[in-house]
C-alpha cells in the first residue's frame, strides 16, 4: 500500500467519523461516557507492526478478528492487552463485580467492544467510498502478538494500523486497530482513497 501523507489524512478522517460513531454506542452500553482519541493511521509492515506492539507493552492481546468482504476484502483484528481485557469488561458491565465473574464474562465483552467498534468503522469506509461491505461474526482470542498477525497467504504484506486510546471515567486502555488486504483490494483502496479526495477537493 502506497498512500501520500494526504491519503493518510482522509484515512484518519474517514476512521475517525467510524470511532466517534463506536464512541457513542459504546457510552449507551455502558452507561457513561466513553471517550475514543483521534486514530492515528500508518501503514507498517508485520515486523514493523510487531516491534511497534512489543513497544508499548503489549506482547499477548486480546483480540477480536472479523472479515469483512464486498467490494474490498479485508481482514479487520482489534487487539488490547490482554492484562486490560477485565477493565474493558467492567467498562462494559459497570459496577465493580467479583473477579470471577468478570473473567467468566471476558470473551462476551470484548466480542462486544470488537463487533462495535470493527463495524462502525468499516461502516464509515463503505459510506465515505460508496462502496458494499459485509462483516461476517467476530471472534475473540488470546495469544502473541505475532500469531495474531501471521498471514500465511500474504506473510510479507503490509498492515493498516490504526493506534486508538479508549478512556472510560479512570479507566484507561489502549487498542490496536490492524486490516490487512489482499492485493487487488490494496489497488482498489489506493484508487478509491484518490477518488474520495478529488471529490473533496
Amino acid at each position: 500500500m502506497k498512500f501520500d501523507e494526504l491519503a493518510l489524512d482522509a484515512l484518519t478522517e474517514i476512521f475517525n467519523m467510524g470511532v466517534g460513531q463506536a464512541a457513542h454506542a459504546l457510552s449507551q452500553i455502558a452507561g457513561e461516557s466513553v471517550l475514543l482519541t483521534v486514530p492515528r493511521v500508518s501503514v507498517l509492515s508485520r515486523a514493523e507492526v510487531t516491534e511497534h506492539v512489543g513497544a508499548s507493552g503489549m506482547d499477548s492481546v486480546s483480540a477480536v478478528r472479523q472479515r469483512f468482504t464486498g467490494t474490498i476484502n479485508t481482514e479487520a483484528v482489534l487487539m488490547f492487552p490482554a492484562d486490560r481485557g477485565l477493565e474493558l469488561v467492567r467498562m462494559m458491565v459497570g459496577g465493580e463485580l467479583p473477579l470471577e465473574q468478570l473473567a467468566e464474562m471476558e470473551q462476551e465483552a470484548l466480542g462486544e467492544v470488537g463487533n462495535i467498534l470493527l463495524n462502525s468503522v468499516m461502516a464509515s469506509v463503505a459510506d465515505a467510498l460508496k462502496i458494499e461491505l459485509d462483516g461476517a461474526l467476530p471472534s475473540v482470542e488470546l495469544s502473541q502478538v505475532q500469531k495474531v498477525l501471521q498471514d500465511e497467504r500474504d506473510p510479507s504484506g503490509q498492515i493498516l494500523l490504526i493506534d486508538i486510546q479508549f478512556e472510560v471515567a479512570s479507566r484507561e486502555v489502549q487498542g490496536l486497530l490492524a486490516f490487512w488486504l489482499d492485493v487487488a483490494s490494496q489497488g482498489l483502496l489506493e484508487q478509491m482513497l484518490s477518488r474520495f479526495l478529488e471529490e473533496a477537493g
